[in-house]
């Protein structure tokens, strides 16, 4: 057989394609959409042939006259996320030019009733009324939406109201529900609000020992008596994974002067046959850092690793990880052998490290780090404490009635009082250590960050660093009049801590912090407020 009539396995295999094995649940699946109001979640990680078993869904619905509808999320604009109503207004304009019918949005569309009433009503007494036969909806990674948490919410529990509705509604008798995705919601979903609990649930599971060796001898192998451990080898190094599997063969038919020995023992290297998609998996975990540390950890101490829910289905969409009950383990020997060589500790990327010798990440008259330096500091240790699950502490200070200062003693003097303050500060809490952070926040405002450090010891440092400021003994203004009288220089600070969260954003903590410092200087200053909110381990 020619090179050129093989697919290549990083797409869809082609309609027709002999190279495609037919999954047993196919059969069932395909009965359940001839079912009224059916619903229909598949789940599997990337690259384990979802696209391809909806192609042929697509295909078979055509057959016998039903419309369907292809929605994927991944085309979609980010903006379209930010809003349900504009979400909802895209996902109706999507699907009525799928099936042909032009849009009526001034009818049917009701801005005082709210977006879920009227994307039903779009959906019940216009779009599913244009159309007698039966309409297959498919959602593609429909997974895109768990990042939009409040999204998710309203859409996915109005998809479960549709499937309720089809019980009794002719409307939405019509409609076949499909979602299509590669990890579990991690989002906090009302039982009787969730699609992903009722309904047919199909999870793509890897090529079985037979289904390989019937691959095999599709791609023309000839795995005879001395081969025949050939399929149980490579599903020892792969575990089954489709993508991989069709790899390995189709570099076998391709370069019949190797045998598999060759690719067992050169799989796990860079320049080996997986190595495009070994280097891709290891893009993304250095782009997302806090899931190489989670999957470190994995690889060391094994599936006895308790990890947060969140990072391990991140971890299961990405195909790096397979979870079984309440432990994960790594999907297959090659992932294994291969992260196993790599150092992690370059997966963090050490923004605040890039440009160390670099004066553009230093503020000149303080010669502390400056703003921008903070920025991706918090930024890094977020993310490695959200791994960790350890507390993460903020300090702001401020120095009180420091514009009167600056106006009364002039510049020099202010810059002089700036440097003195946070010379203080960078020694007082040793700053030689590596995880612990002064910078120049802006003007007389300065941030102390600190991992591992709960807020009870964040407040001793920062109480501690309020007293030794006194010491100083800056003088300050003292009016003839009586009507201002500051002796000396003091400080206003604020104490935010929190253990952090993937979902959530370093900004809340800054923000918090900064509220807590502005509740010091509403005091008259010279004291140490601890946020409200943000107080991981204080009493």
């Amino acid at each position: 057989m020619l090179a050129h009539s093989y697919f290549t396995p990083d797409g869809p295999v082609p309609l027709n394609s002999k190279f495609y094995i037919q999954r047993p649940i196919e059969q069932i699946i395909y009965q359940q959409i001839c079912k009224e109001g059916s619903l229909i979640r598949i789940k599997a990680p990337k690259l384990m042939g979802k696209t391809s078993l909806v192609f042929r869904l697509i295909e078979q619905v055509n057959k016998i006259g039903y419309h369907t509808v292809y929605i994927d999320l991944q085309l979609a604009d980010l903006n379209i996320f930010n809003s349900s109503d504009k979400f909802l207004h895209w996902f109706c304009a999507v699907v009525g030019q799928q099936l042909h019918v032009p849009a009526n949005f001034d009818t049917y569309w009701n801005e005082e009733i709210g977006s879920k009433v009227n994307c039903t009503i779009y959906f019940q007494d216009y779009l599913l009324r244009q159309t007698n036969s039966p309409v297959v909806l498919i959602f593609n990674e429909i997974n895109q939406i768990f990042d939009y948490p409040d999204l998710a919410q309203n859409f996915l529990a109005l998809l479960r109201s549709w499937y309720e509705e089809a019980k009794h509604s002719d409307a939405f008798k019509k409609l076949r529900l499909i979602l299509v995705h590669s990890t579990e919601a991690y989002i906090t979903l009302n039982t009787y609000q969730s699609p992903f609990n009722v309904g047919l649930t199909v999870k793509l599971l890897e090529f079985t020992l037979k289904e390989i060796q019937e691959l095999a001898a599709r791609y023309g192998l000839n795995w005879n008596d001395e081969q025949a451990n050939y399929a149980s080898d490579l599903k020892a190094l792969v575990g089954g994974h489709p993508y991989l599997v069709q790899l390995a063969l189709l570099y076998l038919v391709k370069h019949p002067s190797n045998n598999l020995q060759y690719i067992l023992e050169e799989a796990s290297i860079l320049d080996g046959i997986y190595s495009h998609h070994l280097q891709r998996l290891l893009t993304t975990l250095k782009n997302y850092p806090e899931l190489a540390v989670a999957f470190q950890k994995l690889i060391i101490h094994g599936n006895t690793v308790q990890m947060d829910n969140k990072l391990a289905y991140k971890l299961e969409s990405i195909g790096l990880v397979k979870i079984e009950g309440n432990h994960c383990q790594i999907y297959c020997e090659l992932y294994r052998k291969f992260f196993a060589t790599q150092n992690f500790d370059e997966f963090f990327p050490k923004q605040y490290e890039q440009h160390l010798n670099n004066t553009h990440t230093i503020d000149e008259i303080t010669q502390i780090y400056n703003k921008r330096y903070f920025d991706a500091f918090l930024d890094y240790w977020w993310r490695k404490s959200t791994v960790n699950n350890s507390p993460l502490s903020l300090i702001m200070f401020d120095i009180d009635n420091f514009r009167i200062y600056n106006a009364v003693q002039g510049q020099e003097a202010g810059n002089k009082c700036l440097w003195q303050v946070a010379d203080l500060i960078r020694n007082r809490i040793y700053y030689s250590q590596e995880n612990i952070l002064v910078a120049r926040y802006q003007d007389d405002t300065f941030a102390l960050i600190m991992p591992d450090t709960p807020a009870c010891k964040a407040f001793e440092i920062a109480e501690s660093v309020r007293e030794k400021i006194k010491t100083l003994a800056i003088k300050h203004v003292i009016t003839t009049n009586g009507m201002l009288q500051f002796p000396i220089v003091t400080v206003s600070i604020g104490v935010a801590s929190i253990i952090p969260d993937i979902e959530l954003s370093s900004t809340i903590l800054t923000r918090a912090a900064i509220d807590a410092l502005n509740e010091s200087k509403k005091s008259k200053g010279d004291c140490t407020f601890v946020s409200s909110n943000f107080r991981c381990g204080f009493s």
